[in-house]
């Protein structure tokens, strides 16, 4: 699992995609420079972000190069590009002099050192990362409350859009665009780049993808990748892993291709089927689609969207089907479908449940 971002990496992923969209407000440069000056570690997270994006090629391309080596290269070299800007030109290094106290001629010198001297430690800092193996750089992580619902745009132009109480992670490396679904439910407009798949990852399946638009479910009992547009490679992890709880041979991966699903669950092979794609997405119209579900779904889809629970307390109910088309943060409109079409009593208590059913005929008492 990788570490959440500091502040100051966050601003620094923001520039790097800020600075090559074509929309980039026009004295956004100059905001930019006014942060780079702020501090040297704008600076050092800025190179970092900078080598993340264009896939660490300058410290794969000087591999064979020793960090010493690197840092005198840094040192002599008389141009800084600074992706997202013009170059910054910089003088040849002038010969060494002694310095008199008060001397104010030496400020441009000292200057440039300065600036030389944070290119360095910015190299250093990628190349160190390299040798030791780094492998992810987290550029965003972002996640739902109960009933929020959120989007996002990738560095990659790819939009997210999450479901209630949903979490995400992004990673980038050279050769792979990698997003984690830490919890809930999330949409994915995936950019095209054919060199850098897209992968969706939970704790039971990967979802891979290049360009294309797909949903993934991280629910209690497994995984459910929906795709609408596209085609996605859905492997189950544990089979790839080798699980023992997994009979071998099996399927480890599907194709799933536009109107069908795939569902990772522990202990057996990844099932696709057909897939009703608008009622699998209508949550993005915050909307709950229900054809002869049971009421328990029905009451657990619910309570994922809003903070006041909906408790079945008569047993006899929770199987009892319900078919129709809700808000998902209202509540009420499923009570009172309840009470006037099924004649289903509905219990208030104070702001702290809803109780479904006739808890006096079952001898429950009140949470």
């Amino acid at each position: 699992m990788t570490a959440r971002p500091s502040e100051a990496t966050q601003q620094a992923a923001r520039w790097v995609v800020q600075l090559r969209s074509p929309e980039s407000l026009p004295d956004a440069e100059q905001e930019f420079a006014d942060w780079l000056r702020a501090s040297p570690l704008h600076v050092r997270e800025y190179l970092r972000a900078v080598e993340v994006w264009e896939g660490l090629g300058y410290a794969a391309t000087h591999a064979h190069q020793s960090v010493e080596e690197l840092l005198r290269e840094a040192a002599g070299a008389e141009l800084i590009p600074l992706p997202g800007t013009t170059l910054v030109g910089l003088p040849a290094a002038p010969p060494r002099m002694h310095v008199a106290a008060g001397d104010r001629c030496a400020v441009p010198r000292l200057r440039v050192g300065l600036l030389r001297a944070l290119v360095a430690v910015g190299l250093c800092v990628v190349v160190c990362f390299t040798y030791l193996g780094w492998k992810y750089f987290t550029v965003l992580d972002v996640a739902t409350g109960v009933g929020e619902q959120r989007s996002a745009v990738l560095p990659d132009r790819s939009i997210v859009e999450l479901n209630t109480q949903s979490e995400i992670r992004v990673a980038f490396t050279a050769t792979e665009r990698r997003v984690e679904l830490v919890r809930g439910e999330a949409f994915f407009d995936v950019s095209k780049d054919s060199a850098r798949p897209f992968i969706v990852a939970t704790d039971l399946a990967t979802a891979k993808a290049v360009g294309t638009h797909f949903s993934v479910y991280r629910t209690p009992t497994g995984t459910i990748v929906t795709v609408s547009e596209g085609r996605v490679l859905v492997r189950d992890t544990q089979a790839a892993a080798g699980s023992s709880a997994r009979p071998a041979p099996s399927v480890d991966a599907v194709e799933v291709r536009p109107g069908s699903l795939a569902e990772a669950r522990p202990g057996r092979p990844v099932q696709m089927r057909p897939a009703d794609v608008e009622r699998a997405l209508a949550w993005r119209q915050r909307r709950l689609i229900f054809e002869g579900e049971s009421l328990t779904h029905v009451v657990e889809e619910f309570n994922r969207y809003n903070s006041l629970p909906l408790v079945i307390v008569d047993p006899r109910l929770r199987d009892q089907r319900i078919s129709g088309v809700f808000a998902a943060n209202d509540p009420e409109s499923l009570l009172d479908f309840l009470s006037k079409v099924d004649h289903i009593s509905v219990t208030r208590l104070d702001g702290r449940a809803v109780r479904i059913g006739d808890s006096e005929r079952t001898g429950d008492s009140e949470p």
